[in-house]
């Protein structure tokens, strides 16, 4: 989070932003749609999720289960996602996601197409000046883009542009406002990079506080000072009540699931407040949708400091067999065995 503030203020203005005509879709060939019944246009009173990922992107593959349900959810929305940043000899790129999106089957429920060439990778994300994947765009039935961020986060406004009920001007203006937070962000930047050096964040909590006061909702401040607060800054305590007022928001569960491990783990022993760190872990699950074996483990770790062993045996088994039917990467599960294994080879000692 802080690293991603910092990277905003990188970037120069973006021409595509909400609000915008959403570019054209590339000439793709036959041969170039990869999965799912071609799409020559972007047509007027359909709706789209134009999607940008990778085969070796790990948040993108992590993605594909969300992506999957929300198309049967909505499958009046065309989801189009688009692989635009492949690596390897170009010669083999699309043979490398052929070969991907067929291991995948059915739980890549959506179409797929090989931008090569990046006609869209430029006209879309260099255009919005977006740097990462995955991302999200979502194309209303007028044409205009509604909405730009990650997957994982657009549950929400799709389901409000599928049910006509979305404001666009809400919308832009938020858009508008992130604006100039980046803008504001590039004196915070220099600070943050002299504070690193130093290892004084005095001077950084008080230009937060400055931006937080013109933008008292925007969660990614708050959220920014809460991981400086428990982290570089030390100051435990002060984090756990910015924390505490971040739970009062409307947060989509990875920010929740953060807060939870944040506090859980990363901060001295001694400082730490379970209770809190309980709130968010299941607050976290309860809003994620679908379930997620990394916040059920965050949640499980919770029970498991709080000494409530038996919660945490049950609920990192079931992050494990959750982890087992999905899509999680092989590094990824094996990690969430050796924890729930060492749980049980603790817990049976105590026995």
């Amino acid at each position: 989070m802080i690293t991603t503030l910092i990277a905003l203020v990188l970037a120069a203005p973006a021409t595509l932003t909400v609000g915008s005509k959403a570019p054209p879709l590339a000439p793709f060939t036959a041969d170039a749609w990869v999965k799912g019944e071609p799409v020559k246009e972007l047509q007027a009173g359909n709706a789209y999720v134009v999607e940008f990922w990778a085969t070796w992107c790990g948040p993108c593959i992590k993605g594909i289960p969300h992506l999957t349900a929300m198309q049967k959810e909505f499958p009046a929305v065309q989801f189009i996602s688009v692989a635009a940043s492949e690596s390897g000899p170009k010669e083999k790129q699309l043979d490398t996601l052929k070969t991907f999106v067929a291991d995948k089957g059915d739980a890549m429920g959506y179409r797929v197409a090989y931008d090569g060439d990046r006609v869209m990778g430029k006209s879309w994300m260099e255009a919005a000046e977006q740097g990462g994947i995955p991302c999200a765009f979502i194309v209303g039935k007028d044409g205009v883009i509604q909405w730009i961020g990650h997957p994982m986060e657009m549950d929400k406004p799709l389901a409000a542009v599928a049910a006509g009920t979305w404001d666009l001007s809400k919308a832009k203006e938020a858009a508008t406002a992130q604006a100039k937070l980046e803008e504001a962000s590039k004196s915070f930047s220099k600070l943050m990079r002299s504070a690193q050096k130093s290892n004084d964040y005095t001077i950084v909590l008080v230009k937060l506080d400055e931006m937080i006061k013109s933008d008292p909702t925007n969660t990614q401040l708050l959220m920014t000072k809460f991981q400086i607060l428990a982290g570089p800054a030390k100051q435990p305590q002060e984090a756990i009540t910015v924390g505490k007022q971040l739970l009062t928001m409307d947060l989509e569960a990875e920010e929740l699931n953060q807060l939870a491990w944040v506090s859980a783990t990363e901060m001295p022993e001694k400082s730490r407040d379970l209770d809190f760190s309980l709130a968010a872990a299941q607050k976290a699950v309860s809003v994620s949708k679908p379930a997620e074996p990394a916040i059920l483990d965050t949640l499980a770790r919770v029970y498991w400091d709080r000494g409530d062993k038996a919660k945490a045996l049950a609920t990192q088994q079931q992050a494990v067999d959750l982890g087992m039917k999905d899509d999680t990467d092989a590094e990824t599960l094996g990690e969430l065995k050796e924890t729930l294994e060492k749980y049980k080879a603790t817990q049976g000692a105590k026995n």
